[in-house]
């Protein structure tokens, strides 16, 4: 079961850090304005504002969320989890709760999202705890969602579905307590990946009334607050193959092709998803049920590169982020080294003075003594 293909869109409507705020700072106002809506233009007015401005804390804290989410929707995760980092300690030393889970719930999907689930469970575990001892501002309220729903995805990504169901349940609770619009969206993202559970358990008739309740109709997609059109029609693609799933599994082969197929037939979409992926892989499975071996091999071959082409571009981010974490661990022994030799230096300068003035002293001493003894010598004779 994959359910990678839905997971950075809830960062992009969830995690935002410009919804309902008052700015005191124009530039990263500016920065945060194009999060959504043109990520390349918030990353360079990111970077531009990193690079050249003395920020207070407080909208360092913000910058560099900005700067996690727009890189990791850019895909260059090294630098998303180098400022999520650097972030998440300036919101801890400023006792920053809501940023610090922010921060965790961010870093958590990265990391799930490369399939480094034992990091990914750290992350989410931590957001969760604050989160309980958190009470959380109303205009913030949809942060507990999109945790809760991040949880319950990292237990469906690894397939424990009883666990993920769970954490569904309360996600969809909080997003719909939160009322505001963007969260109006996210919750049809936990109706989604609950229906995608409850169809690896069988259970078809909830899965379809998940994946009803998940579908973003015309109404809503004109409406939606400022959200770019392809991550909706990603959402309804990734409906679609519910369906199709579900027409599979009641033995309805042909139906669940031609709504396989026609999900290949989108045009104009752009690749932002594994939603391909999955499809060509049920387009095998399903060729291979009605007994036409050419077309389940084709289907399957295409699977197999679309899957090698994402393990290879997965590696390679892998082996990148070991060699930052190596190149960030030298640096620190560069810098404890480079603290050792100073403070080296600076106590040797320190007690060599110090021996320097105690010599002097006892020099001065010495002579005193030696010109009482003679006075005292003359004053006998």
């Amino acid at each position: 079961m994959k359910f990678r293909y839905l997971y950075f869109l809830i960062f992009l409507l969830g995690f935002d850090c410009f919804n309902g705020q008052k700015y005191d700072s124009l530039d990263v106002k500016a920065a945060e304005k194009y999060l959504i809506s043109n990520p390349e233009k918030a990353y360079d007015l990111s970077i531009k504002i990193y690079n050249s401005n003395d920020l207070d804390e407080k909208f360092k804290v913000r910058l560099l969320f900005s700067l996690l989410n727009v890189s990791n929707q850019t895909q260059k995760f090294s630098e998303a989890i180098r400022y999520g980092t650097e972030g998440l300690e300036l919101a801890e030393k400023s006792d920053n709760t809501v940023a610090q889970i922010k921060f965790l719930g961010v870093l958590g999907n990265i990391y799930q999202s490369l399939q480094v689930n034992d990091k990914a469970k750290f992350y989410l575990n931590k957001a969760e705890d604050i989160l309980k001892k958190t009470k959380l501002p109303s205009s913030e309220k949809h942060i507990r969602g999109n945790i809760l729903y991040l949880k319950g995805m990292n237990y469906a990504y690894t397939l424990d579905c009883d666990m993920a169901l769970g954490y569904f349940d309360q996600a969809i609770t909080s997003y719909q307590a939160a009322k505001d619009p963007l969260s109006q969206i996210n919750v049809k993202l936990a109706y989604l990946n609950k229906a995608h559970c409850l169809i690896e358990m069988n259970n078809l008739k909830g899965a379809e009334k998940y994946l009803n309740l998940s579908k973003v109709n015309d109404a809503e997609i004109s409406s939606s607050p400022g959200v770019p059109k392809v991550y909706l029609d990603i959402l309804n693609r990734s409906v679609d193959l519910g369906f199709a799933k579900i027409f599979a599994l009641k033995n309805d082969v042909n139906r669940s092709n031609e709504i396989l197929l026609s999900i290949l037939n989108v045009q104009n979409k752009k690749d932002i998803s594994d939603t391909d992926t999955d499809v060509y892989l049920q387009l095998s499975k399903n060729f291979l049920s009605l007994k036409n071996m050419d077309k389940s091999k084709a289907y399957e071959n295409l699977y197999q590169q679309k899957l090698a082409e994402k393990n290879k571009i997965q590696i390679e981010i892998l082996n990148n982020l070991l060699l930052q974490d190596q190149k960030n661990a030298d640096q620190k022994i560069d810098q404890y080294n480079s603290k050792i030799v100073k403070w080296s230096i600076v106590s040797v300068v320190f007690f060599g003075a110090l021996i320097l003035v105690f010599s002097l002293i006892f020099l001065k001493i010495k002579k005193k003594n030696k010109y009482f003894q003679k006075d005292l010598y003359n004053t006998d004779n």
